[in-house]
């Protein structure tokens, strides 16, 4: 009788544990600090997450709830999730929305400044540029590419605060013959992320183009390999109908016409 009795306990205590993350994960999405603090206060996990991979904190800070991120922050929230569907990571979320201030919570308390640094100083605002400096140095390629983002973009500023903190001069591009430039021309798909990308040449000059997103021009860094430094965006041509895109530290194949 006494296991069972454990054992019903135990149920219990676990779907009751179930519920206050459930409780945390809504009150976190609609901004409800009061209900947050209860969901935690009854025992749920900061770090408990949605079927995408959504924790708490990521929820409040893509809806720029202020107050919410700071209060999960101080509880000692990872600040280096992406959802497990776009693969995108927090602070990317945030920065497209323009929730400027969640922004800066986030990158003071950053653990992945290299990674974080590239979309920062995308956004040309130099105050979270100075926030995510301010918490450590990143790594010198790091610092390169913001660099030369910010001087491809004539963010004057942020190019300041760059070359301030140890940024070097970039190298200039290399030439790249256009029949193989030519070559790399097509639609591309991956099997890991739903993103088509369309690759074309013109003037000289390789560009790629995410299905509704801007054409970016993609300065050649080596024969098959080019790069996009606002975004810290970079590919390389395995062959001429395959190419490995990096950003973010993730990495994805695209196969010309189709992934297979």
């Amino acid at each position: 009788m006494r296991t069972i009795v454990l054992l019903a306990l135990a149920s219990a205590l676990t779907a009751f544990a179930s519920d206050a993350n459930e409780d945390l994960l809504s009150a976190a999405r609609a901004g409800d600090l009061a209900a947050v603090k209860t969901a935690m206060e009854h025992g749920a996990a900061v770090e408990t997450k949605t079927p995408y991979g959504q924790t708490p904190l990521y929820l409040a800070a893509m809806n720029g709830h202020e107050e919410i991120v700071r209060y999960l922050l101080d509880k000692g929230a990872n600040t280096n999730v992406s959802d497990t569907f776009y693969k995108a990571p927090m602070l990317g979320f945030v920065l497209q929305r323009k929730h400027w201030e969640v922004a800066k919570l986030l990158v003071s308390r950053s653990a992945n400044p290299d990674g974080d640094l590239g979309d920062v100083a995308e956004t040309g605002r130099a105050d979270l540029v100075q926030a995510l400096l301010a918490k450590g140095k990143p790594s010198q390629a790091s610092l390169d590419k913001a660099y030369e983002g910010a001087l491809e973009q004539k963010q004057t500023e942020v190019a300041g605060l760059l070359k301030g903190a140890g940024a070097h001069e970039p190298a200039p591009p290399i030439a790249v013959d256009a029949k193989v430039l030519e070559s790399y021309a097509g639609t591309y798909k991956s099997d890991q992320i739903p993103i088509e990308i369309k690759v074309f040449s013109k003037e000289g000059k390789l560009y790629i183009q995410a299905v509704g997103q801007p054409e970016l021009a993609m300065k050649a860094v080596g024969p098959s390999r080019f790069a996009f430094a606002p975004a810290q965006v970079e590919i390389e041509f395995d062959a001429a109908d395959s190419f490995t895109l990096k950003q973010g530290g993730g990495s994805f194949k695209f196969k010309k016409g189709g992934a297979k």
